[in-house]
This record gives C-alpha cells, sequence and structure tokens, in this order.
C-alpha cells in the first residue's frame, strides 16, 4: 500500500573513541605482550512511530469487541540514550618457544533487537470484556553488558601443527525478557462495563447473560447515535463507559545471565605432503535452562549448544582440496508460542552435514574454485517439548556452485 497504518522509523546514532597501549617486553626466559584498551561509545536513540490510534470499540457479539481506528494517524516520538566505557586487557605469554600461554578480560555491550527499542503502543483490534492485548517496544532499552573472561594454552608441536584448549565465561547483564503491565492506553470507552451494560444486567436477573444485555439495550437506547440494532452493534460512550483495560507487553531488561564453555582444537600436518586435518570442538552451558514440564512463562537462552568441525584438506602447489564435516546440537529456537499464545518451546534437533571445496590459482591470480553444500542430503528437523511433537521439517538438498576469483 502507499499509506501506512503501521510505521516504525527508529534511528540509532553511535559516536565512539579508542585507545590502544601495546608493551612487549622480557620477563625471566619468557617474551610477554600485554595490550590494554579502552573504548567509550554514547548511543542515542530515536524513534518515531505511526500506530493505528483507537477512536471507540463496538460491542459486536457476546464476548466479542473490536477497535475502530482513525484514518489520519500521527507521528509519536521516543528517545533513549546509553554510554559505556569498555576496558579490554590481552596477555600472552612464550614460556616455551613452541608453547603459548594467553589470558584477557573484556567488556563488551551487544545493542537490542530493532523491534525491542521501536517506539510507540499498538493495540489488537479484537478486546474482551475483561481485557484486551497490546505491545509496545522501549528506545530506552539499554544493551547487553557482558563482562567477558578467557584463558587458552597452545602447543605448536611441528609446522603448521597444533593443539589448544581453552576456557571462557561471560557474565551478562540486561537479557531482554518481556513485562506485561495493565494499562488503559488512549482511554477507550468500553461498551461492556458500562453503565447500560450494569443496568440492563440487573434488569434481566443478574446473571451475566451477555446476550440477554445486549438485547436489552437495543431496546432500551437503540434511538441514541451508539447502539445500531439493525448492525448489532454497541458503541461505548465517552465519559460515561470506564476505560478499556489492556495488557501491554513491553520489553524489559532484567536478567543477568552467567555463560560458560571450553574450546578444544587440534590440527596436524602430514609432514611436508599438503595433506592435514584439523578438528574443534565447542562447550558450552549455562546458568538458565529451561523446563519442559512446566506452561509458565520462563526466560531461557536461545540458540545455546556444542558444536564441532572436522575438516581434512590438501594445500600444496596451488591447490587446495577440503571436505568439512560441521556438527551442532540440539537446541532451544524459541519458546512462544501455542495456538493460545501460551508459551510452547521449539527445539532444532542435532544437525550435521559435509560440505567440500577445490580450488587451483593460476599464477595470474585468477583461481577457479568448486564448491558442494550438504552432499549428504541431510534435512532439518523442529520439534516441540517432545521429540515426537515435529513442528518443522526442511530439506533443502544438495547444491553445488562454480566460480572464478581474480585477486590483483
Amino acid at each position: 500500500p502507499t499509506d501506512f497504518t503501521t510505521d516504525l522509523r527508529t534511528k540509532e546514532e553511535t559516536t565512539s573513541a579508542y585507545l590502544q597501549w601495546r608493551w612487549n617486553f622480557d620477563l625471566g626466559n619468557t617474551n610477554n605482550n600485554l595490550r590494554v584498551g579502552l573504548r567509550y561509545e554514547k548511543t542515542d536513540v530515536t524513534s518515531s512511530a505511526l500506530t493505528p490510534i483507537p477512536l471507540w470499540i463496538d460491542w459486536v457479539a457476546a464476548n466479542e469487541y473490536f477497535i475502530t481506528y482513525a484514518d489520519d494517524n500521527d507521528f509519536t516520538t521516543q528517545k533513549g540514550d546509553y554510554d559505556n566505557w569498555l576496558p579490554n586487557i590481552d596477555w600472552s605469554i612464550n614460556f616455551m618457544e613452541d608453547m603459548v600461554f594467553r589470558a584477557s578480560y573484556s567488556q563488551t555491550i551487544g545493542r537490542q533487537a530493532w523491534d525491542d527499542i521501536q517506539g510507540g503502543v499498538t493495540l489488537d483490534a479484537l478486546v474482551r470484556r475483561s481485557f484486551g492485548n497490546g505491545g509496545s517496544g522501549d528506545p530506552g532499552l539499554v544493551p547487553l553488558e557482558s563482562k567477558n573472561f578467557d584463558l587458552s594454552y597452545e602447543w605448536y608441536y611441528n609446522e603448521g601443527s597444533y593443539v589448544s584448549v581453552g576456557w571462557f565465561k561471560k557474565d551478562v547483564e540486561n537479557y531482554v525478557a518481556t513485562a506485561t503491565r495493565e494499562a488503559t492506553p488512549f482511554n477507550i470507552p468500553h461498551p461492556g462495563n458500562g453503565a447500560w451494560a450494569d443496568e440492563c444486567n440487573a434488569a434481566t436477573g443478574g446473571g451475566g447473560d451477555q446476550v440477554a444485555i445486549r438485547e436489552c439495550i437495543f431496546e432500551r437506547y437503540g434511538d441514541t447515535p451508539f447502539v445500531d440494532p439493525v448492525a448489532g452493534t454497541i458503541r461505548g460512550v465517552d465519559g460515561q463507559d470506564p476505560a478499556a483495560i489492556f495488557n501491554i507487553s513491553t520489553p524489559s531488561a532484567q536478567r543477568d545471565v552467567s555463560i560458560d564453555g571450553w574450546e578444544l582444537a587440534v590440527q596436524h600436518m602430514f609432514g611436508e605432503s599438503g595433506f592435514g586435518v584439523t578438528a574443534n570442538y565447542t562447550i558450552v552451558d549455562s546458568d538458565i535452562g529451561y523446563d519442559n514440564f512446566s506452561t509458565e512463562d520462563q526466560f531461557a537462552i536461545l540458540g545455546l549448544s556444542d558444536s564441532a568441525n572436522l575438516i581434512a584438506f590438501y594445500d600444496k602447489n596451488d591447490w587446495i582440496v577440503r571436505a568439512a564435516w560441521n556438527w551442532r546440537d540440539k537446541f532451544l529456537s524459541s519458546t512462544c508460542c501455542g495456538g493460545l499464545g501460551q508459551p510452547n518451546p521449539m527445539y532444532t534437533e542435532e544437525y550435521w552435514q559435509l560440505d567440500a571445496i577445490v580450488s587451483y590459482t593460476f599464477e595470474n591470480g585468477i583461481t577457479l574454485f568448486a564448491e558442494g553444500f550438504n552432499l549428504t542430503d541431510e534435512y532439518l528437523r523442529l520439534s516441540g517439548r517432545n521429540e515426537n511433537m515435529v513442528r518443522f521439517v526442511t530439506q533443502t538438498g544438495r547444491r553445488y556452485g562454480l566460480g572464478v576469483r581474480w585477486t590483483y
């Protein structure tokens, strides 16, 4: 359409400065490298929102109320800002010619998702007697802030061959969770809770029979501008009916999470033949889990799982041949929603695929290559609380490519 009923525009402006200092020095029989950095960032967020403006609520059936929106809407603007000082310290020590120990500490940020920092309140058109639903972003959301600790040991036992072990820990603040609050945005009169509804409820025996109450209102107030017996609608009356209550879902930076794990890697070259193999395995864990036996709202970290790669290769005489087996363990990919809007987790199940590439580089810098992905034609499977609850299955098939690159 040329005219939008909803138009959310968000702009981030970031100013940053960075200072770094490096020092190489000998300590006893060891060579040391120290790098210290400090980064400052200031971010300003401006969110302008054109959202449908509700005019009134029509009571159209026993427990069905629908909002009518204005044809012309105006932009509303909200702003937010934050700044961060982000230090970084890296230290490495060669305590033997072929062995390196590394340690680092850093503070980093991750900006919140666009839909979480968009301003503007939007209301679902369908409303119930007790409440309606709506949502709003928050341009003032602060970013994720992570304190990162890393330790690693590397042994280069031969030319092109090494073994490494690394440990990492990340303490992350300001993970977003959705908070729901009751509000009366736009103060829209609710016809199902007003004076006419109370009067007709008493007149029909006080049992709360919505059909009978509606018929009573049609009979007594059908000649008013707010009641249309032919169309079967009853409109809320400003100043007479109370404002409709809405449950507004708003993102809130309120959760802290600790993530830690290990990274294991090895590469071995078979002499000067050009043949080699490399493998790595990452183990990751968090102090936040998901309980499949609960139907309550839960905060959870998405996308967290172990992963591994195994690669055989040949790299010599301008030829490169690589075959890679890539694996990822099962992980939680979503926590929402079931058919009635209740929490309903979805898991991406364990998956692996085999990829390969062959390339040759000529003396003039031209490289020809052929590549293939998912050579064994694996499929991706998503399931619910139990692996037998299949939610989604896709099979992309094998993919092949031919190409040329020129480096000059």
